[in-house]
């Protein structure tokens, strides 16, 4: 019953923390997968010092060594309290990792956070919210949060507005250089064959690092997708949805937004 969770700790030990995805047998598959005699399995890995596993990932996790890791790791690294994790939006999202490519590939681009710039403070770290993703030419505020840094919403995402309600004061920011950005898309499909492969080929051929990926259990042959993409610049954001939208069985791709922010989409 080993997964490629215990494979990756397996194979890697405390780095299998950077571990973003799994090819089964030549086949992309979730790190939830349960392996079998004679699988081939190749970890794929991302390249950020500060990768951190999932919680969820103890639910897979069936060997000594890789439990023994998972927990040691969620033991230094508490959890926010409910109302810091509601208001934050999804903070520790934001730290996904870029994909560690095949030695024949160049390496991915890095994160897009310096492209914001904090107004009257341009020595501040900023970093782009997970929960809107917000992208060029979007309009864009500013939340200090723990450790100094600035997170970045779009104004109309809900988190702004959870965020004033508990009394944080907003930080001006403004777009700086833009040559690359961060975003996170949703694809809504029919569940069928091959569908995670002939997705994450149409991003490649687009020429987007994909940073992770993750897939909803099919509910009524419906399958949601969720990407974390680094695009080499935001105006490519159009042609890349296309050529989502063009992958058969798919039929939404659209920018991700917050559960609580749903009704305001």
């Amino acid at each position: 019953g080993a997964s490629c969770v215990d494979a990756a700790y397996a194979q890697y030990g405390e780095d299998a923390h950077a571990c973003i995805g799994a090819r089964v047998n030549g086949r992309l598959a979730t790190l939830s997968t349960v392996l079998r005699d004679g699988d081939t399995v190749q970890l794929l890995m991302g390249q950020d010092p500060a990768s951190e596993p999932s919680r969820e990932w103890l639910e897979h996790a069936h060997t000594p060594a890789a439990r023994i890791a998972i927990q040691r790791w969620l033991a230094t690294h508490p959890q926010p309290t409910a109302d810091e994790q509601e208001a934050l939006d999804g903070e520790r999202r934001d730290e996904a990792p870029a994909p560690r490519p095949a030695p024949d590939e160049p390496a991915a681009a890095p994160g897009a956070t310096s492209a914001v710039v904090v107004v009257g403070r341009p020595e501040a770290n900023a970093r782009l919210a997970g929960c809107c993703t917000p992208v060029p030419p979007d309009e864009v505020i500013g939340f200090a949060v723990r450790g100094g840094v600035v997170t970045v919403h779009r104004v109309e995402c809900a988190a702004v507005a959870r965020m004033k309600g508990l009394g944080r004061a907003a930080v001006d920011v403004s777009w700086g250089d833009t040559t690359e950005c961060r975003v996170t898309l949703v694809a809504e499909s029919f569940q069928r064959p091959h569908l995670l492969a002939d997705l994450t080929e149409a991003i490649a051929l687009e020429g987007v690092a994909i940073v992770s990926a993750t897939v909803e259990p099919p509910a009524q042959q419906h399958v949601r997708h969720t990407y974390t993409l680094q695009l080499p610049d935001a105006a490519h954001l159009p042609s890349l949805m296309r050529a989502m939208r063009n992958v058969p069985g798919v039929y939404d791709v659209g920018r991700a937004q917050h559960q609580a922010a749903t009704a305001s989409r």
